[in-house]
């Protein structure tokens, strides 16, 4: 009960703070003086949008009412359907609720633009004299690229991904430390320095990777830093037997044979957290180096209350890794909560000033202090308690257009057919029974019949749906 009141004291002194930074601010007016607003919002989960902005907003400007429209029902039919189009599904639920203000990931972000849906911000930025000076460049130059040249949303926070490295390993074996803008040769041949040897909690890696370390997965990541196509733009060929991914195939399975890359399952045992982090390799200081984004940041803090006697290491971060042809250029920094305003919204000017509002220094100092996942935009609140460099997350230009998951074109389910044939070949030629040009030639004549037969199969899927209506 002490532990909750606590909570609830710390809670209400942070509101209060908060509302008092805000009141100095004289330059806006209090919205619906004249009467009650009411905006209508479409965010993926109604409480979390309270808890992140909607409360904040709310107690100061008290008289403006919300009408959250979660996207969590929509999600749920997309998942029971047999042939999913995320972006077609949200189209048409925008389109059905007509919200004031809605949250977008950039690709839906640059289809709004190109559909004159979206509300361009240029110019109340600039009578207002909205701070974007301190926003990260690169995440304006991201908006103003997908957006014609001019700004149609803003963004509270970005994520990004990049290589962590734990600096007391690197010191222990008598390696130099990572440096920003590798190449994922550069990074490998790093990672090879360490010892291959142990098993289970004594095995030590040079380089682990959470999200998965499937031979599929290696493969694809270092296709879409080369950006390159495996399927052309039509969606009509596979062109994986080339020359440039016959190179990063030759270099995967390399370093899967020396033992430098390993498949292995950490799943967690027993459903406890502790468990949980006791299958992260690197967390655990077992791993030199992974790849991860802005959300490993708070496992540092959290680790030490889950695991019992845990040890702490020193760490830093650099860049994700570049391609040598594109060094300044990244595919690794993202925005998934771009705040636009509806084209066809009756109420621009609240919904402006609740954009701005979560857009504005304030709110980024409030993320500063969460960092739960994403970081915020604003380049001044970009810290962790330990004040580590993070510039490495922002430090990249935004590449212009990634190609190498581009599937638009594809039906659905051929990326799976994509991975099983790259792990099943690659594992044929790990196991020496076949070559890696046997494998190349393999992979390029099961992919294409995949996804021919995809194709075929997903025709026949809309024809028979077309036929119920």
């Amino acid at each position: 009960m002490r532990k909750l009141y606590s909570t609830l004291l710390v809670s209400v002194i942070v509101l209060s703070l908060f509302l008092t930074a805000c009141s100095k601010d004289q330059g806006s007016k209090a919205l619906g003086e004249d009467g009650q607003v009411k905006l209508k919002v479409v965010f993926w989960d109604e409480n979390y949008f309270y808890q992140q902005y909607g409360n904040y907003f709310s107690m100061k400007y008290p008289n403006v009412e919300f009408e959250v429209i979660s996207t969590n029902k929509m999600q749920q039919e997309l998942q029971e359907s047999k042939n999913p189009d995320y972006n077609e599904a949200y189209s048409k639920f925008i389109e059905k609720n007509q919200p004031d203000v809605m949250m977008l990931q950039m690709d839906q972000y640059e289809k709004f633009v190109s559909a004159g849906k979206l509300y361009e911000l240029d110019t109340m930025i600039k009578q207002d004299k909205f701070d974007t000076e301190s926003i990260i460049p690169n995440v304006i130059q991201m908006l103003k690229d997908k957006g014609g040249g001019k700004i149609y949303g803003l963004a509270p926070t970005f994520g990004a991904q990049a290589i962590y490295y734990n600096i007391d390993m690197f010191q222990k074996h008598g390696v130099d430390l990572p440096k920003n803008q590798m190449t994922w040769e550069e990074v490998l041949q790093l990672a090879k320095r360490f010892p291959t040897g142990g098993s289970g909690k004594d095995r030590e890696y040079g380089l682990y990777m959470d999200y998965g370390m499937t031979p599929s997965n290696i493969i694809m990541s270092v296709g879409n830093v080369e950006n390159l196509r495996i399927v052309d733009k039509d969606g009509e060929k596979v062109q994986f037997d080339a020359e440039p991914w016959r190179k990063i195939y030759q270099l995967v399975v390399d370093n899967f044979q020396s033992k430098t890359l390993v498949n292995e399952d950490q799943n967690m045992q027993g459903g406890s957290m502790e468990s949980y982090y006791e299958g992260k390799p690197f967390l655990m200081g077992k791993a030199a180096m992974t790849i991860a984004g802005t959300w490993s940041i708070s496992e540092f803090e959290r680790v030490k209350d889950q695991v019992k006697n845990y040890k702490p290491f020193q760490w830093g971060v650099v860049t994700a890794p570049v391609s040598a042809m594109d060094p300044n250029t990244t595919d690794s920094m993202y925005l998934s909560e771009i705040m636009a305003i509806n084209a066809q919204s009756p109420n621009t000017s609240a919904a402006w000033e609740f954009v701005k509002f979560i857009n504005g220094p304030e709110m980024a100092k409030m993320q500063s202090r969460q960092m739960n996942g994403n970081m915020p935009t604003r380049k001044e609140f970009i810290k962790d308690k330990e004040n580590h460099d993070l510039s490495a997350f922002y430090l990249l230009s935004p590449r212009a257009k990634s190609v190498t998951y581009d599937f638009e074109k594809t039906p659905a389910n051929f990326y799976q057919t994509l991975t099983q044939v790259l792990d099943e070949q690659t594992k044929q030629v790990l196991d020496n029974k076949q070559s890696v040009d046997q494998a190349m030639t393999n992979i390029q004549k099961q992919l294409q019949e995949g996804l021919v037969k995809a194709k075929q199969e997903d025709k026949a899927a809309k024809e028979k749906e077309a036929a119920k209506k």
